[in-house]
């Protein structure tokens, strides 16, 4: 029991020097809000490729149902000549975007 007491204590006192504010003036953290998003949008975004080649509606039903999205059945897929993505559509309404993403693979986002 004063094990649990213990470690209850050192949780809270954890937590509260995690919620404290910092003790800089207002001008030194608006001064590096700025440089953070400097630094985001220096930043390269994920390199986004084309979708695995292939049947579109193929490559379409398999990325969706690996990424375990609601989708019945694809009942249109068609690759975009832009990028190289497909769009599907789902015979129970939804729309999909399948790309590659370095490090992740295929990918279904939801439109």
């Amino acid at each position: 029991m004063r094990t649990r007491t213990i470690c209850l204590i050192a949780m809270c006192a954890a937590l509260a020097a995690c919620n404290s504010k910092s003790s800089e003036p207002a001008e030194a953290t608006a001064e590096s809000a700025g440089q953070t998003a400097e630094a985001a949008a220096a930043a390269p975004a994920a390199a986004i490729k084309p979708a695995p080649e292939g049947l579109p509606s193929r490559i379409a039903r398999e990325v969706i149902t690996a990424g375990q999205h609601k989708c019945d059945g694809v009942a249109k897929a068609e690759r975009n000549a832009e990028d190289g993505s497909i769009v599907a559509s789902c015979t129970s309404g939804e729309s999909y975007r399948i790309y590659t993403v370095d490090g992740e693979g295929p990918v279904a986002t939801k439109l």
